[in-house]
């Protein structure tokens, strides 16, 4: 009798209990991924697998495979033996904002009038909600742009670039969590103008929208490093 049969039923088998974590590693990396770009893990601070572990309610086994993966991806760093986001320098980041302003640019003009009616009015209220507010928290406008940005991605009708850009803005991220501006209302406006360009199907518009928005982001981080 094959040794599964011997199971009592409301026990899997070895192989599902490999597929169950492997998908359960699969939705912390994801979710560690999102707290990276979000910010929630800061930059230059020691990983806590414990306080990881109470926050996303696992187990230490499947987290420490997901940070491995983060580790294996870049995203992660072992120094002196702690994990901590690997930090990019201004450099790198600024090139990378060269290869993205490229691609993304691209990718709005082609998502332009592709975006369906119910994520454009959902983007749209979003929107609205960052304006009622007196001061928006940075995290609230980094999903915001998380987004549009994913939107316009998700339509742009290629896979290959959608998969590229996603993996160059998690990794610009990791240089600095991004700075509330002066006036988060014009930065509010850069999103609208790309909005609008998307929903009307403007292709000239949604580039040229999206190219001084990457443009905007490069100066504002510069303008504040030489504050310093």
């Amino acid at each position: 009798m094959p040794e599964s049969a011997k199971l009592p039923p409301e026990v899997p088998a070895a192989g599902e209990f490999v597929s169950e974590t492997g998908g359960l590693v699969a939705r912390l990396h994801g979710q560690l991924h999102e707290m990276l770009l979000t910010h929630e893990i800061p930059l230059g601070q020691p990983l806590s697998e414990r306080h990881l572990s109470v926050r996303l309610g696992v187990s230490r086994t499947p987290l420490r495979e997901a940070l491995r993966r983060l580790e294996g991806e870049g995203f992660i760093e072992r120094r002196n033996g702690v994990l901590e986001v690997k930090r990019i320098m201004l450099e790198e980041f600024v090139d990378l904002l060269k290869i993205r302003r490229l691609l993304e640019v691209e990718a709005a003009g082609a998502a332009a009038g592709a975006i369906d009616a119910d994520k454009i009015a959902e983007l749209r209220a979003k929107l609205a909600a960052l304006l009622a507010t007196e001061k928006a928290e940075n995290r609230q406008r980094i999903e915001l742009d998380l987004d549009l940005h994913r939107a316009i991605c998700d339509h742009c009708g290629n896979r290959s670039m959608a998969e590229l850009i996603e993996q160059l803005r998690r990794k610009s991220m990791l240089f600095a969590r991004p700075p509330a501006p002066q006036n988060f209302r014009e930065a509010i406006k850069e999103h609208t103008r790309l909005l609008d360009a998307l929903a009307d199907g403007d292709a000239a518009e949604a580039r040229d929208a999206m190219a001084d928005h990457i443009d905007t982001v490069l100066k504002n981080v510069l303008s504040r490093l030489l504050k310093r």
